[in-house]
């Protein structure tokens, strides 16, 4: 299968998306979201493996990751492109799944992470350290809580 008739399989992320956006508390979204997450984190691991593996040959020469322009070269292959976007969605869900389910613990209102589920989608890390860093301190000053497992 060609990285072009792959790619839009991956389109499959969005339910976990939705699920995380619009239904946190159904009693599913934990286990669809972590499904998607890892059926896409073994695809990535498939994708690595035969490319690296199997067909090593066809990787374009110069490419790698010691510099940045041998990654430049790297992802200028479709196929480690493809690798690489299926890295990033399937973290990025199993991040933001990480953010909805500990602010659940935390009893962080919901209204308060919907801006950080798209904010992971589009900047990860940045969405991230927004929740870790903001959203969490920020609630558990103002309201003096604590997770509601202590």
């Amino acid at each position: 299968m060609t990285p072009d008739k792959i790619f839009p399989l991956l389109n499959g992320v969005i339910l976990g998306w939705g699920c995380l956006l619009f239904l946190p508390k159904w009693r599913h979204t934990p286990a669809i979201t972590l499904l998607i997450s890892q059926l896409y984190a073994v695809a990535y691991g498939a994708m690595l493996l035969h490319r690296i593996t199997l067909n090593p040959e066809s990787l374009p020469l110069g490419g790698g990751f010691e510099t940045l322009g041998a990654v430049s070269i790297l992802f200028s292959d479709r196929a480690s492109l493809l690798a690489g976007w299926t890295h990033y969605i399937s973290f990025d869900l199993f991040i933001a799944r990480y953010c909805v389910l500990d602010s659940q613990e935390r009893g962080i209102p919901h209204y308060l992470v919907v801006p950080i589920i798209p904010t992971i989608l589009m900047i990860g890390p940045a969405g991230f350290a927004i929740y870790t860093c903001l959203v969490v301190p920020l609630h558990s000053a103002l309201t003096n809580n604590k997770p509601k497992n202590e």
